[in-house]
């Protein structure tokens, strides 16, 4: 399955669209008060079944919720079910909760209440059609999703029933250790620079906050500096998501094995604060998670606790007294690198080792490229 993303061109029309997520909006909320009443009454949580059946007969009773789809309806409904099943299975940290209507983002339709024809959609509820850029073909779609983001722009979403295409990688291994003024360094001299795109930005989002601080609740000035605050805000997610999906495609591309730690983000963010979060290491991990199959690159991270950085490379020996900043580590047996470095070659040893561990893999059966790496 692919989805593939267009953004929908902005009309008069696309009020419409607005009208019918923000009464999704109202039914989720029904949704969690409902449920919440239900458990206070008998002290269990409702079933799938009697939900959308309550649901159900709601909606022929409301002509607000009769603009909906019967089946995005019914999706709203198991999007709240699968929210709770994550909580229990302590995949989220909190229950379903209540959401302003601008708040909820999405409707989906799945086999029905739509027809496509070439860059046009037509919502059959509401008889409008609306126009999408096509920036490239889509067949076999399964389902479409229909998003609003902070700005008030409209993307439609295709999932498609298509085999994603694999591309040819160069044989190799790299150890990557994570940093904050260099975003990576690699095992072999790799070396990347932290954008800080936050802090590019920061005065410009500051005046922007400013501007919106001044302005009277509920006027359409404030509005409008909502708008300017949430472009700023849109424009370093943008730069952000660029430069980890350009350096994902770089990384698979020119490897075929990557090894790196297994980082306590939330820790990281204790320590030193929003510079982490504008490093945004988690959500490029992700990124190079998922490209890392379009290239069948293995990606693989070793335990956490490992001491990458304390370690020598040369002998063994861990440097306790080893403060952030000491930039060069230097052991007593001579051997002298730079920090980040040591830490990289130390990642990549270890991450061939634990691979040769979890795959019951002798080292002599393990790809030349590691065998080659480990040599090192």
């Amino acid at each position: 399955m692919l989805t593939y993303k267009y953004k929908l061109y902005s009309t008069k029309k696309t009020k419409e669209l607005d009208v019918l997520i923000t009464s999704a909006g109202f039914i989720w909320n029904h949704i969690v008060a409902l449920d919440r009443r239900y458990y206070r009454m008998f002290k269990k949580s409702i079933g799938s079944t009697k939900l959308q059946s309550h649901i159900a007969k709601k909606r022929k009773t409301n002509p607000f919720w009769l603009k909906l789809n019967s089946q995005t309806v019914q999706e709203i409904c198991q999007r709240f079910i699968l929210a709770k099943e994550r909580f229990f299975k302590g995949k989220a940290k909190r229950l379903p909760k209540f959401k302003k209507s601008k708040s909820f983002t999405s409707i989906v339709f799945k086999q029905s209440g739509y027809q496509l024809f070439d860059n046009q959609i037509t919502i059959n509820s509401i008889k409008k059609t609306f126009k999408f850029s096509l920036s490239r073909e889509y067949k076999n779609v399964k389902n479409i999703r229909i998003k609003r983001n902070s700005m008030n722009e409209f993307f439609i979403c295709f999932v498609c029933d298509v085999k994603p295409n694999t591309f040819k990688t160069r044989d190799g291994a790299i150890g990557i250790d994570f940093g904050l003024s260099q975003y990576i360094t690699g095992s072999d001299g790799l070396k990347v620079d932290s954008p800080l795109f936050f802090k590019q930005y920061q005065e410009h989002l500051a005046k922007a906050q400013k501007e919106l601080s001044t302005k009277v609740k509920g006027s359409n000035n404030r509005n409008k500096a909502k708008l300017k605050v949430a472009r700023v805000h849109k424009r370093i997610s943008n730069l952000r998501d660029d430069f980890g999906w350009k350096l994902a495609h770089k990384l698979c591309k020119n490897y075929s094995y990557i090894l790196l730690e297994d980082l306590n983000i939330e820790a990281m963010k204790r320590l030193w604060g929003k510079k982490v979060s504008d490093l945004s290491h988690s959500a490029f991990l992700s990124k190079l998670e998922h490209i890392a199959t379009k290239y069948k690159t293995v990606v693989h991270k070793i335990d956490r606790w490992f001491p990458s950085s304390k370690q020598c490379f040369s002998c063994g020996n861990i440097k306790k007294d080893l403060e952030l900043k000491d930039r060069v580590f230097v052991c007593e047996c001579g051997y002298s690198e730079c920090r980040d470095k040591n830490a990289a070659l130390n990642i990549l040893r270890e991450g061939i080792l634990s691979l040769e561990r979890s795959s019951q893999t002798s080292f002599e059966a393990l790809p030349v490229c590691i065998q080659e790496s480990h040599a090192l």
